[in-house]
């Protein structure tokens, strides 16, 4: 795996001062290469520098792996937070015992069976000018500037019409109209020979009705030629036998009607009998299975990343380059903490027993997970998934599976004394909660919530120390006397999950953060070791060159003092 390096040095390199032209060795002397010893000097002393350099090399790769790192959490950080919450986590499927009504759910609907009747639709106010045919849509209508005018909602709507307008020209100024915007629309009715013009609410509903009180000069328009071919009206219905009197209906403006039970979309198409349609809604196991094996694909990646980086696994390279693993406290707390999350119960639940009750599912365990420890297995260590089981648990019980994974910020009571009013997200600790209080004569005299005092109100208590800020309490034994119990605050597995990663990636405080910043922070030490050494090396070499430059030329000297000393002596003899 190669690198590209993320840091930018605000050292500057070391640029070298060369002696080049100013030093030069004759090769007279005695047939010394000066230069070669010199080369072989300079690299013997050039060990510290090819350290700093490898040191150097290798932080860098390690803060780009740790980017990557940090980007491929965040990343599945963000699917989390879309899977996070229960109806945002939930699946649901919707159908319609008949074609007269479609229906669209959402995670905020509930299990069950309705019954719906259709007694109208809502239909648009539409008006047709029936006085005249009109051969082409070109058929100038305005020989004359003139004004239309129509009433809607109370309020009289006057269109300037331009002299020479056309019948095509009528419905483009009408439409182009703000003061007509979102209230009526103009067009043309074709029926094989004539051109009719039509006037039209812009909504459904019996409050959307239009009246045109005035035609001006247009040729071939009345007041009294208009036709309500279509009278606004709302649509009428009955959900689950409501309203009770038979002449009693839920009324909307629109066929799309959301706000009637909570996730589900009712889509009008017909009317219906008396009997109505029957609309199911149930969980979509299938889409839920989905989600989870998706989760598992995307949790297992990041372990992968964390075992590799850390040297708990390795897989084949396709490149000869060098990769190097971090030996990390920080890194080995953060795998140990993610197997943690994976292998432990969810925070705020309660193992569940037949004759004390509790949450169904309270691990990842019991509904098919299971962590592979098979070190010779190309998924060791990471989170392996009988499907079989997943498969029964959500048969079984949907909602538990999905409460698991999904639960956040709920609050409960294991006691008959007080109950969880509410708990603030985010900010109320999840887990258990040990409640303590005193009643003494008819008022709360003393209240604690893991050991810490907490406000007292009357009857309700509030969590305001650390480990229980937020948690808000009502008390329903007020007897006196001392009481204690648990309050459970639930987080599901993902919330819990989706803490911890950002606490790795928090870009001030997080374990990814600090990590590189002390990396990035050695790459700028070192830069500057190796510009010193490089310094000290050109230096040296520097010296070294003058040093073997005056050998050079002393040993030059000696060899000419020879040679002439040689020619005196075989002169003289």
């Amino acid at each position: 795996m190669g690198y590209v390096s993320s840091v930018s040095s605000s050292v500057s390199s070391y640029e070298p001062v060369t002696t080049s032209g100013e030093i030069s060795f004759s090769g007279l002397g005695n047939g010394t290469d000066f230069s070669e010893i010199i080369d072989a000097t300079i690299d013997a002393e050039s060990f510290q520098l090819e350290a700093y350099e490898a040191q150097q090399e290798e932080n860098e790769y390690i803060i780009d792996i740790l980017e990557e790192l940090e980007e491929a959490i965040d990343d599945f950080n963000e699917t989390l937070d879309d899977i996070d919450e229960p109806d945002e986590f939930y699946s649901l499927l919707g159908e319609c015992s008949s074609d007269e009504v479609e229906v669209d759910v959402d995670g905020e609907a509930e299990e069950g069976t309705h019954t719906i009747v259709v007694n109208q639709l809502a239909l648009n106010d539409v008006w047709v000018s029936n006085d005249q045919g009109y051969d082409s849509e070109d058929t100038v209508i305005a020989s004359e500037a003139t004004t239309l005018e129509v009433e809607f909602q109370g309020e009289t709507i006057s269109i300037d019409v331009a002299a020479g307008t056309t019948l095509n020209g009528l419905v483009t100024t009408i439409n182009g109209s703000v003061d007509a915007r979102d209230k009526f629309e103009a067009d043309l009715m074709y029926d094989g020979s004539s051109y009719y013009f039509v006037l039209n609410s812009t909504d459904a509903g019996a409050d959307n009705v239009i009246t045109v009180t005035d035609t001006g000069s247009l040729t071939g328009m009345s007041v009294d030629g208009f036709v309500n071919t279509q009278t606004g009206q709302n649509a009428q219905i009955k959900v689950d036998g409501f309203p009770v009197d038979e002449d009693a209906w839920i009324e909307r403006d629109t066929n799309s009607i959301d706000d009637v039970v909570d996730g589900i979309t009712f889509e009008l198409k017909e009317t219906t009998d008396s009997d109505g349609v029957i609309v199911t809604v149930e969980y979509d196991t299938d889409e839920m299975f989905d989600t989870i094996t998706e989760f598992v694909e995307g949790l297992n990646q990041i372990i992968l990343d964390l075992q590799l980086i850390t040297g708990r696994v390795t897989e084949e390279e396709d490149s000869d380059e060098e990769t190097y693993t971090l030996n990390s406290y920080a890194l080995d707390i953060m795998y140990s903490e993610i197997k943690s999350i994976i292998s432990s119960g969810a925070l705020g639940f309660q193992y569940y027993d037949e004759d004390e009750g509790g949450d169904y599912y309270s691990s990842l365990s019991q509904i098919g997970f299971y962590t592979d420890t098979d070190e010779d297995s190309d998924t060791y260590g990471q989170l392996l998934l009988d499907e079989d089981e997943l498969e029964e648990a959500l048969d079984t019980d949907p909602e538990a599976v999905a409460q698991l994974f999904a639960a956040r910020a709920e609050g409960e009571s294991d006691s008959s004394d007080f109950q969880v009013i509410s708990v603030i997200d985010t900010v109320t600790p999840a887990g258990d909660h040990t409640v303590e209080y005193t009643v003494e004569g008819g008022e709360i005299t003393s209240a604690t919530i893991d050991g810490e005092e907490a406000s007292v109100d009357g009857w309700t208590i509030l969590g305001t120390g650390s480990s229980a800020k937020g948690l808000y309490l009502s008390i329903a034994n007020q007897a006196d006397g001392d009481y204690s119990g648990t309050a459970r605050v639930k987080q599901g597995k993902i919330g819990e999950l989706s803490d911890a990663l950002d606490n790795y990636t928090n870009e001030e405080s997080g374990t990814l953060a600090i990590l590189i910043e002390n990396y990035e922070d050695s790459v700028d030490s070192l830069d500057n070791q190796i510009y010193n050494e490089e310094k000290r090396l050109d230096s040296l070499e520097t010296s070294l060159q003058r040093k073997y430059s005056a050998l050079d030329s002393l040993l030059s000297t000696y060899e000419t003092q020879a040679d002439t000393l040689s020619s005196l002596l075989s002169s003289s003899s």
